[in-house]
């Protein structure tokens, strides 16, 4: 049994199920850095990643 947020996992071919929770359950996240952070190379691509998804961050 696993919890999810969306059916995120591929239950063909498996004995698994995907059954949502009722009533619907919603989350919210948000990422936060500082105003002059200094990135890693990796981090800053993460970010330029992010901001090309979901744009305006």
């Amino acid at each position: 049994m696993a919890v999810t947020l969306d059916k995120l996992i591929n239950t063909t071919g498996s004995s698994l199920r995907f059954r949502p929770l009722s009533p619907a359950l919603d989350a919210t996240a948000k990422l936060v850095w500082k105003k002059y952070q200094v990135f890693s190379k990796a981090a800053g691509l993460y970010l330029r990643k992010l901001r090309e998804c979901f744009g305006g961050i």
